[in-house]
């Protein structure tokens, strides 16, 4: 129960018990009032008839007094007249019953009120001729206490509503900074250490909030402070020092990592552009025009937004790659052919009128090596060289003609799969590198033709990913787990399953992922849903409200083959995912350098920093594993540990 809904409760309860005091004391002291009045009544009424019965008595004309007594007692205020002789004899008696009319019985039993009776000695002279005793009728004392208590009753209801909406109200204002601390809390405890700017007027949550931004601004300090370090050891290791490009080492790591991620991808291009006599012109100009000139012709490759370059670099002293994915190849000569105007432009116009350069361009689809794709750039780049100054080739690996009747019969493939979930899974494990217990399950999809025959994800996935059936797959894959997880109790650890980037960009499967999960038992807990570093770089805004709604459903969170890209930091901290998985390439740069192993190291202390796991993939030897375990990695997950197995 929220501090609020308790303080209006105790507030309700104080308020209450006040006005139910109130309520008591006024309705006992209008009773006692009215008892009083009842008396005096009483009283008056027999000292006023005390005077015309001394006439009647004084001539023992009794019919006269009962006609004096009747003429009173008949108005119905009074509940009891008796006439007395000299001796204490009953002469007349006047009586009604006592009545309480419209009146609870409940209210008139617990407050009773009392009718004194009035008595008055009747006489001549010095002669006592009798008494006469009245009792009044309490019927409109009982309602007159009646209609008081209501009327009181709906003034106090009234000031009551009235003072539990200000109460609220106050309360709102009052503790806003509260609810400001509170989320402020939560926020630190997902490792997003915000800063309450609005500081209370309050003395008391004044000095938590400034305590809680000090702590929040000393922490995000820290891990800034790590993060910058992780980065200085990325750049020593990782990037080029004149234009801040990857080296050719980074260049190398990221571009087989995507070659190598099924799915990832279903065209790409690998452009490099190479600069001829840059050696002299460093001699005549010096070596800081030369970086300069490299670092402006740079800024134009990098402008070209529709080539939507992901992996830039220096993979060469005069030599620059440049790798994108899945854009249309029309965009791609038209861009190409745009590049090579600018850089043309921009020499004739700098000291770089001698300068020359080359430009070569090769498309090639998803299921390419990385060896022929460099042997056909490179031929781009020697024949561009060999036909004069500043030309540029671009050339494609694949008859477009034979994709397209290719991806035809491949779509017609996967849809039928789809249709008869002819999809099976196999599963390879994540190992405690310490006490070699399970920590995971990884999930990996194979389709199964007409004949039976298992095709990998690398030969179907481009194709779905061609044809927008990434989100239709990934369904398929879900439901199947969470199928298995809910009527065989799967193994006996979490379950982690793969998403595209084109699942996370698509509202209807995050619709659909909702109500699976909601209806998936216990079976959603023990469910992790891995991103790629890549995926969810290329539209953040939709990677983080899906991570949101996998955080609202409980559901575990994965980065996959993380670590190469320059802002990977930055999206770990942004994500907050629960677990990372390092990129093979990664690390095995780190056993070859010593830098390459820094910056390992860093990324795995960040990561231990925030709480969030570190799983090591590609772990294919003993070595490895050390190397792993010396620097703090807890999980690993590879061929030296346990192979795939079919489920």
């Amino acid at each position: 129960m929220s501090l609020r809904r308790q303080l209006l409760i105790a507030i309700s309860v104080i308020v209450l018990l006040v006005f139910s005091g109130l309520q008591v004391l006024s309705v006992i002291t209008t009773r006692d009032f009215l008892q009083q009045q009842l008396s005096s009544h009483a009283q008056d009424a027999a000292g006023s008839m005390s005077h015309d019965l001394a006439t009647s008595l004084s001539n023992n004309d009794l019919v006269l007094a009962e006609i004096q007594l009747s003429s009173v007692f008949d108005r119905g205020y009074y509940q009891k007249i008796i006439l007395f002789d000299a001796y204490g004899k009953k002469l007349i008696s006047k009586e009604l019953p006592r009545k309480v009319d419209n009146v609870p019985l409940v209210f008139s039993t617990l407050l009773q009120i009392q009718t004194p009776p009035g008595e008055a000695f009747i006489s001549e002279g010095w002669r006592q001729l009798g008494k006469v005793v009245v009792v009044s009728q309490p019927t409109f004392a009982y309602q007159f206490l009646w209609d008081s208590f209501k009327q009181q009753a709906a003034w106090m209801l009234a000031v009551y509503v009235l003072v539990f909406l200000l109460t609220m109200t106050l309360l709102k204002i009052i503790l806003r900074p509260l609810s400001l601390i509170e989320t402020t809390a939560l926020e630190i405890q997902h490792k997003r250490f915000n800063q309450i700017l609005a500081l209370p007027k309050t003395r008391e949550f004044h000095r938590v909030v400034s305590a809680m931004n000090a702590m929040s601004s000393k922490i995000s300090e820290m891990l800034t402070a790590e993060v910058s370090k992780a980065e200085a050891f990325r750049a020593e290791a990782y990037t080029d020092k004149v234009t801040g490009l990857d080296n050719r080492k980074a260049f190398d790591l990221r571009l087989n990592t995507m070659l190598s991620e099924e799915g990832s991808f279903n065209s790409g291009y690998l452009m490099v552009l190479e600069f001829d006599g840059l050696k002299e012109f460093n001699h005549e100009h010096g070596y800081q025009e030369g970086d300069q000139m490299l670092s402006d012709v740079i800024k134009i490759a990098l402008s070209c937004s529709e080539l939507h370059i992901a992996i830039s670099g220096r993979i060469g002293g005069s030599a620059f790659g440049f790798a994108g994915f899945d854009v249309l190849a029309t965009v791609i000569d038209s861009e190409f052919k745009a590049l090579q105007r600018k850089i043309i432009g921009f020499l004739d116009h700098s000291l770089a009128k001698n300068l020359s350069f080359s430009l070569g361009c090769v498309q090639f689809s998803a299921g390419k090596n990385r060896t022929e794709i460099f042997s056909k750039v490179d031929l781009a780049l020697e024949t561009a060289r060999q036909n004069g100054r500043n030309i540029a080739i671009n050339l494609n690996l694949s008859d477009e003609n034979a994709i397209t009747e290719g991806s035809l019969g491949w779509r017609t493939l996967i849809q039928s799969a789809l249709a008869e979930k002819r999809l099976t899974l196999f599963a390879q494990p994540v190992f405690n590198l310490t006490d070699q217990r399970i920590f995971q399950h990884e999930i990996f999809s194979r389709l199964i033709d007409q004949n039976g025959s298992f095709i990998s994800a690398a030969l179907f996935l481009p194709m779905a990913m061609r044809h927008q059936l990434m989100p239709e797959i990934d369904k398929v894959v879900i439901s199947l787990v969470i199928d298995q997880m809910n009527s065989l109790g799967y193994l006996d650890a979490d379950v982690a399953v793969n998403v595209s980037a084109q699942s996370v960009d698509s509202a209807l499967f995050r619709g659909w992922l909702m109500e699976r999960l909601a209806n998936a038992q216990q079976s959603g807990s023990r469910l992790s849903l891995e991103l790629s570093e890549f995926g969810c770089e290329k539209n953040m805004p939709s990677t983080m409200s899906f991570v949101s709604l996998l955080r609202d459903q409980g559901v575990g969170i994965g980065l996959d083959h993380f670590g190469l890209a320059q802002g990977s930091l930055d999206l770990l901290r942004q994500v907050m995912p629960d677990y990372i998985k390092l990129d093979g390439g990664l690390i095995g740069a780190a056993l070859e350098s010593e830098q390459a192993r820094m910056h390992l190291r860093s990324v795995i202390q960040l990561a231990n920093t925030l709480e969030v796991k570190v799983i090591a993939q590609n772990v294919e030897s003993e070595k490895i594993k050390d190397l792993l375990m010396n620097d703090n990695v807890s999980y690993g997950q590879g061929y030296y540990l346990a192979p795939l197995t079919r489920l």
